[in-house]
């Protein structure tokens, strides 16, 4: 049976290429009727925290993923000692009891010859009774993995194809560190192993950590899983995505009011070869069904900020019911709304916005609020006081209405000669603060009579 999991280290916000990752394990495991595990990978104590990983579980479960299993790291210290002790017996691997300040000492002699630093293996020449005689005195030790040398690690990579590394190209590394925590290399192995994961799927970033993982498997005499490894994303620029391109967390997409489903929908074809004809905007249903792995290319994927924002508008315009837009902007909004009447607005306007932030800005002009003008807006508005007072004395005869605003504005041209446009200009001025936006028609539909009149008074006096 399939099974994938996706295993986050909670030591910061989930990230784009962390959440890709997470979708394309997610829609992978269930395009194959498999399962899928979240795993927390929380052994570095010193930067993991429950804050971040509360945070990841909050995004992943705001993006839409259910997971069958779930398990933290910090909680199976035990096994993997287990494991690390049997190595220890078999002879695969040894106790290191090489201080921080020598170990700095050989990576600073590396580094001065211009070589990549190895450790020495001083202590793997230590005998069994020395070592123990060692442990015993309480001296502190790590526990490094015998690494064998002139050993071929090849492997098939499901996107990048055949792949191959020396054991030559590795030193004997720390599977425990002195307080007995795994690495993560070696806990990924057991974890994987034990809780029967068929495909791991992950980031590239991963791939040089691979051969190791390897290495202990054979050690350990486990099933290797099958490997792939997804490319980078990068910014438009082709430099490594990163926070002076824009957002790059998901909990900064959400804050920014962008729907679940259209980060979803973007991360899930994003690097993904498409046919000709294939639709863009797929439900999560529909990602699962067509979903295909050998579809994700090798090369790096392009993150288009432009993109997933109109991908975003989609979601808001077409493909979303109106009442979950207004119960998701709610959180948006500066001021409380009638939710009948909130939706009123959105069944209009929703046209007219990409994000939530955007339609929160937008609805400022239904607030029940008078507005305040900024002085560019009132040095325009000046030159036409005058029309708008009589725009105001022939709306209290014509109507608060979109058709009375149409007959005002109309007869007002035709007193003055005055352009129409410079009319409803001043209009809009007084009644939103903006020189561009929602039509007038649907203003003068929604916004209540007396605030129309309370905001045109308001700006006859600036």
């Amino acid at each position: 049976m399939v099974k994938t999991r996706f295993a986050p280290s909670p030591t910061g916000l989930l990230h784009l290429g962390n959440a890709r990752t997470a979708i394309i394990s997610y829609l992978f495991a269930r395009s194959q009727n498999g399962s899928f595990v979240l795993r927390v990978e929380d052994t570095d104590k010193e930067r993991s925290s429950k804050e971040f990983e509360e945070s990841v579980i909050k995004d992943l479960e705001w993006l839409g993923l259910e997971w069958d299993e779930f398990y933290r790291q910090s909680e199976r210290y035990e096994i993997y000692e287990e494991f690390a002790q049997n190595l220890l017996k078999e002879g695969l691997a040894y106790r290191c009891f090489c201080t921080p300040e020598e170990i700095e000492k050989e990576r600073s002699i590396a580094l001065a010859k211009g070589v990549p630093y190895k450790y020495s293996g001083k202590c793997r020449a230590l005998t069994k009774q020395m070592s123990q005689s060692l442990a015993d005195e309480g001296k502190p030790f790590t526990i490094r993995f015998k690494t064998p040398g002139n050993l071929k690690l090849g492997f098939v990579d499901l996107i990048k194809g055949e792949v191959d590394f020396s054991s030559d190209d590795f030193d004997d590394f720390v599977i425990l560190r002195s307080d007995m925590s795994p690495t993560y290399n070696f806990a990924v192995v057991i974890d994987d192993a034990l809780m029967n994961i068929s495909h791991v799927i992950r980031g590239e970033d991963h791939l040089s950590n691979t051969p190791k993982q390897l290495l202990i498997y054979k050690a350990l005499k486990f099933k290797e899983p099958k490997f792939a490894h997804l490319p980078v994303i990068l910014g438009q620029d082709r430099s490594k995505l990163s926070k002076r391109h824009g957002a790059v967390s998901i909990s900064a997409f959400r804050d920014s009011g962008y729907p679940p489903e259209a980060i979803f929908n973007y991360l899930a074809l994003l690097g993904m070869s498409m046919s000709e004809g294939q639709k863009e905007i797929l439900t999560k249903d529909e990602l699962i069904k067509t979903f295909d792995l050998s579809r994700i290319g090798s090369s790096p994927a392009i993150f288009s900020y432009e993109k997933l924002k109109w991908l975003s508008g989609q979601y808001i315009r077409s493909y979303l019911p109106l009442e979950r837009i207004c119960n998701d902007i709610e959180k948006f909004l500066e001021y409380s709304f009638d939710k009948e009447y909130l939706c009123k607005i959105l069944s209009k306007v929703r046209d007219s916005f990409d994000t939530y932030l955007e339609g929160a800005n937008r609805l400022k002009t239904f607030a029940p609020t008078t507005i305040s003008l900024d002085e560019e807006v009132i040095s325009e508005l000046k030159p036409l006081l005058g029309y708008l007072q009589e725009l105001l004395n022939l709306l209290e005869k014509e109507g608060f209405s979109p058709e009375g605003a149409k007959r005002a504005v109309k007869t007002l041209q035709q007193n003055h000669g005055i352009k129409q446009s410079e009319l409803w200009k001043a209009l809009r001025l007084s009644l939103t603060g903006e020189r561009q936006g929602i039509s007038l028609d649907i203003i003068f539909e929604l916004l209540p009579e007396n605030l129309i009149r309370e905001r045109l008074i308001g700006a006859l006096r600036c």
